[in-house]
């Protein structure tokens, strides 16, 4: 119940006189009004800040070099120190967008100076620099505007580095790694936490495929921010590292369904030493976590980590990996009635399905009847499924 039905629940309450006033005073503070975020304002910077690239793009050619200076150290001192006055002046949301608008200037600044004196960088330092700048921010305002600003400041870069340079940059991977984490670590809010785990995963993916690491590296790394969950999560809150190394592990899971199978890529999974002592480390490390936990049943998600690209047949072994996650979380919903597994085994075992039935099928059966026997199957698991969860549900109200 929110604040809102709070407040006229209550007054009927107070009317009937099961409350008093005093008390439905105290019901109320107990739901503080939420503040609106500024998301308006802060799509307003993001256009201000798009205006001033594209102004200056447009006449940049034209423009002495006096001048190219003077609009951006002029601009970029406009808008902070208007910033930092509305944020004195407790105008935090205009102070914020403000103040966003000033790092974006200042990001585009380091480029079209590097420009204008003709220097080239031949790694992703200035993004480097960019980034420093929106941590400082983050430190001296202490808003969430601030880290999910060098957030995506980092990724971009590490991705443009990954692109032009094929390589990943170490600092950037330092200060996202290391910065931000602590960051998320010391505060442990939710949202902080869901923009750190999806810059985490395209951070993995440029350090794997940008260094040349084989891809089954990735199972190390989701396999390091799923254990990385218990250090960023309070007691009560969703478990977003989890969740999203989780879905990360799935994806991969269904490229090796689709693509182990080949020779080629096979023949590109040559076993490594050092890779199986690592995921060995974790994996154990892993095993004792989910044993001493008080849900034992959580030993089901690291079925997905199980390493299969050295077998001939790896393709086929991530198919069983995927149906035995879906079947096990379905089995233990069922058994501990738990409406959430039963959920998230359902969903995985009618996607699991139908990979296997792509997979098995799509070479050889002609496509109309392949589409057509798929729907089919489809619905008849569905109807199955979804019998099964009304009477789980029925069980459970009785």
């Amino acid at each position: 119940m929110n604040r809102d039905q709070i407040v006229k629940e209550s007054k009927k309450w107070v009317e009937a006189h099961i409350i008093s006033e005093t008390q439905r005073d105290q019901l109320i503070e107990q739901y503080p009004k939420k503040q609106n975020k500024p998301v308006l304002l802060t799509f307003a910077a993001i256009f201000i800040g798009l205006g001033f690239l594209t102004f200056i793009a447009s006449n940049w050619s034209e423009m002495h070099d006096l001048s190219r200076m003077g609009i951006i150290i002029g601009s970029l001192l406009l808008f902070y120190l208007g910033g930092e006055y509305a944020c004195r002046k407790h105008a935090d949301r205009l102070g914020t967008s403000l103040l966003l608008t000033a790092l974006l200037i200042f990001g585009a600044g380091i480029f079209l100076t590097g420009q204008m004196y003709h220097y080239t960088s031949f790694s992703a330092f200035p993004f480097f620099v960019w980034a420093l700048a929106g941590g400082s921010l983050y430190f001296l305002y202490q808003n969430w505007t601030f880290f999910i600003a060098t957030v995506v400041i980092t990724t971009v870069g590490q991705v443009y580095s990954g692109i032009v340079f094929q390589s990943y940059h170490l600092w950037l991977g330092v200060l996202f790694l290391f910065g931000l984490g602590w960051v998320v670590y010391k505060n442990k809010v939710t949202m902080a936490s869901l923009v750190f785990s999806i810059g985490y995963i395209i951070h993995s993916l440029v350090l794997v495929f940008s260094e040349g690491f084989p891809y089954y590296w990735l199972i190390v790394l989701f396999l390091a921010l799923y254990l990385l969950d218990d250090l960023v999560v309070r007691k009560g809150q969703i478990r977003i590292f989890k969740s999203s190394a989780i879905l990360s592990i799935l994806v991969l899971n269904t490229f090796q369904v689709f693509f182990l199978g080949y020779d080629y890529w096979f023949d590109q999974n040559e076993s490594s030493f050092y890779f199986f002592i690592v995921w060995a480390v974790l994996f154990v490390f892993a095993v004792i976590r989910s044993a001493i936990s008080t849900n034992n049943y959580y030993w089901i998600d690291l079925i997905l980590f199980v390493p299969v690209f050295r077998f001939g047949f790896g393709d086929v072994l991530s198919l069983v990996l995927l149906f035995g996650y879906a079947l096990l979380w379905l089995i233990s919903g069922y058994q501990q009635e738990v409406v959430r597994w039963v959920n998230k085994g359902t969903v995985a075992f009618l996607v699991t399905t139908l990979l296997a039935y792509f997979q098995l099928a799509w070479d050889f059966m002609n496509r109309s009847l392949f589409f057509f026997i798929g729907g089919l199957l489809l619905f008849a698991l569905s109807f199955f499924l979804e019998r099964k969860r009304r009477q789980f549900h029925k069980g459970g109200e009785a």
